[in-house]
Formats: C-alpha cells, structure tokens, sequence
C-alpha cells in the first residue's frame, strides 16, 4: 500500500514539473511569436510598389497623372525596416531611420507628420498577430495591415490607399524577414 501510495505522489509530481515545463515552453513560444521585433524587407517576396502606383494612376489624365504619381510615391516608399515595440499603453513603430510612430493601445488617434510632409491622424490598433495602422487626411486614408506568420519569422504588410482623387484603390503588399 505505502508503495503505490509513493508511486502515485512520484507520478504526480512528474506530471506536475511536466505541466509546467510544458506552460512555460508554451509562454515562451507565444512571447515569441510576438510582433515585436525589427524585420528586413524580402524584395523578392513584395510587390513592386512603383508597377502598382503606375497601374493606379493610368487611368487619370496627363496633368493629374503626373501629380499622382508624385504624391504616391512620396507616400508609398518601400521601407527597408520595420521595428515594432509595444506595451499595454503604447504601439511605437520605426522604419528606416525615421522618428518612431508612437500611438495609444486602444487605437485612438494622434496628429502625426507623414513622409510627404503632411499631416495626419495615426492610430494603431493590435491584436493577437495582427497590427492595424490607419492614416486619415483631407486626401484620403491608407491601411497598413502588418501580419505575423505562424511561424513568427515573417511580417507581411497589406498596403491599402484609398482617395476621392484616385480613380482606383492602391493595394500591395511588403514582406519582411524577422532579424534574429
């Protein structure tokens, strides 16, 4: 009796240290899996964001297709870095060498300065392996929608511009590499 009373407080103790060994291994995983990080642009894997602005703006006259096609490409440059910070108060986003997007949890809004020089209202929106950018201006509004892969080593940004004076929505997509 004393014997299958210690075996079973010996078992039970195993599958406990298993059980946290296990949790802790899958804390671990989800911390990792994680959009914080800096990543790497895959050119190879993204869109050229210069063939879809031309497709954008070819529908628009010669006067305005010039003008367009400025802006766009003003606002659309292909970011060779994206690092991603968060805490429960505050999404910051880097690209390139830029000043850091920093924006409230929530998703409410802030005025910000874009790469064109104009101003706009950011807001930043997080969930599970999804981060949501909005940008909002008299212009027009873009999406950034920033996925994680299941794997965590790869972000991919859908890009989606919308305004009255385009004749169609601009969309395309960036893929990066997480750096280790």
């Amino acid at each position: 009796m004393q014997t299958e009373r210690h075996f079973l407080s010996t078992l039970w103790l195993v599958l406990l240290c298993s059980a946290i060994f296990l949790g802790s291994s899958t804390l671990a995983a989800a911390q990792e899996s994680s959009l914080d990080g800096t990543y790497i642009l895959d050119q190879t894997d993204s869109d050229n964001i210069n063939e879809v602005i031309e497709t954008a703006v070819g529908k628009l006259d010669f006067v305005r297709r010039d003008i367009a096609r400025g802006r766009l490409e003003k606002l659309n440059p292909a970011y060779r870095k994206v690092a991603i910070t968060s805490s429960p108060n505050e999404i910051s986003v880097t690209v390139d060498n830029q000043p850091p997007l920093r924006t409230p949890a929530k998703g409410a809004p802030v005025a910000w300065v874009g790469p064109d020089g104009g101003k706009v209202n950011a807001s930043m929106q997080l969930a599970d392996r999804r981060l949501e950018q909005t940008f909002t201006s008299a212009d027009g509004r873009r999406v950034n929608d920033y996925t994680l892969s299941p794997d965590g080593r790869t972000l991919t940004m859908q890009v989606t511009e919308t305004s009255p004076r385009l004749s169609q929505t601009v969309t395309y997509k960036q893929v990066y590499r997480r750096v280790s």
